[in-house]
């Protein structure tokens, strides 16, 4: 089994929102600001998205071969106004940002 880390950056918007962490289209867990989620996965590919209420991010695809480190954060800037509109309903997928952090 390789170990998957998923650390939620601080931030302005969604502040009181926890992040879902989905592996395989399964949820994990959720994540709240600041906080970092732990969990085991197969030694595989697999498939990981974060979601809060209808949005999410693009799916990722990492090598469970090794343990992983990832980042979610909103795609979202402090400022909301017509940016947010489109995030919610045009690019729902890029509403949350999740970004490799090493590849061992």
């Amino acid at each position: 089994m390789s170990k998957l880390t998923v650390k939620r950056e601080p931030g302005c918007a969604d502040k009181m929102r926890k992040f879902s962490i989905l592996v395989d289209g399964v949820s994990i867990g959720s994540i709240a600001e600041g906080e970092t989620l732990h969990s085991e996965i197969n030694p595989q590919k697999h498939r990981i998205e974060a979601r809060v209420d209808l949005c999410g991010s693009r799916t990722l695809e990492i090598d469970g071969t090794h343990d992983q480190s990832l980042t979610v954060r909103s795609g979202l800037p402090s400022w909301h106004g017509a940016h947010s509109l489109y995030k919610v309903f045009i690019d729902r997928k890029g509403y949350l940002e999740l970004e490799v952090n090493n590849e061992n």
